[in-house]
């Protein structure tokens, strides 16, 4: 970690790492389906226009389709468990990748991840298989790219995520409630995100909401492609990281003693427990009192 402008201390990923999940992504697509206009869609450097003012959520089949055929997500499929799950997801979710569903009725993001973490300092709430898991209670094998898509046909709204320089900046985008499922003593438990995680001086549980920063599109300086920043590996964080696609609303670093968060072990399920996140935009009003 070094310091930004300001004294603000702050995590950063060599670029030499993001080089190595190098995504190509397509150049802007239309597409129809029945009849209905073609849309273009686009991704910039910084999703610029945002990608949700070119999806319409009225139509969900377009939308789905859409963010398909653009971010070219893998065939959908579920993690293969290894304990005792009886998840089975709903036949009217859309599948949009692995381990990945949106429900159109609730207009929610269904995610499946495991138990990483029980204790010890935490960076992340949910990273990528693979990366972060000394520091994130879960992890998940669904593609960053995908959840950014079906948080936007959720009707959330994508903010920015943490600048650090010239000033401070904490990351923006909508309120984003987070419930998790899972089997335990054959019965289903659900529990708030936040409860897993508390501060680490005052003891208590986390009270504000992620929000939905976006994470970055950046260039790699020799293909001239762009790269989702988000493959990384940090997806919700409880550290302030540009590459974040959910983050937390203030300042907050990994070295910051009065701002370390680590997992509430009592809350949280054994390791390698398989659970279901459903993730949709908290109501405005719910979330102007947070």
């Amino acid at each position: 970690m070094r310091p930004a402008s300001g004294g603000i201390p702050f995590p950063r990923r060599p670029f030499s790492v993001l080089l190595e999940r190098r995504i190509a992504l397509r150049q802007p697509n239309r597409l129809t389906l029945n009849g209905d206009e073609a849309l273009q869609v686009k991704l910039g450097r910084r999703l610029d226009p945002p990608l949700q003012e070119m999806i319409p959520l009225s139509s969900t089949v377009l939308a789905l389709a859409t963010a398909l055929l653009v971010l070219g997500a893998p065939p959908s499929e579920s993690p293969q468990p290894t304990t005792t799950d009886s998840f089975r997801p709903d036949p009217t979710w859309k599948p949009i990748g692995r381990s990945l569903w949106f429900d159109p009725g609730a207009k929610q993001l269904v995610l499946r991840a495991r138990v990483a973490l029980r204790e010890g300092p935490l960076e992340h709430l949910l990273c990528l298989k693979g990366t972060k898991e000394h520091e994130a209670v879960l992890a998940t094998d669904a593609v960053p790219r995908m959840i950014h898509a079906g948080l936007i046909l959720t009707g959330a709204k994508q903010g920015h995520p943490v600048r650090f320089l010239p000033k401070f900046e904490p990351p923006t985008g909508s309120a984003i409630e987070i419930q998790i499922q899972w089997q335990e003593d054959n019965k289903l438990r659900t529990a708030d995100a936040r409860s897993w995680v508390r501060e680490d001086q005052s003891k208590r549980p986390l009270t504000k909401d992620w929000v939905f920063a976006g994470s970055e599109i950046f260039e790699d300086p020799d293909t001239k492609k762009p790269i989702y920043a988000a493959d990384d590996g940090d997806l919700f964080t409880v550290a302030n990281f540009a590459n974040a696609i959910l983050d937390l609303p203030f300042a907050s670093t990994a070295n910051d003693a009065e701002r370390s968060f680590v997992a509430n072990t009592e809350k949280i399920p054994p390791r390698g427990t398989l659970v279901t996140l459903f993730l949709r935009p908290r109501p405005a009003p719910d979330a102007a009192k947070r």
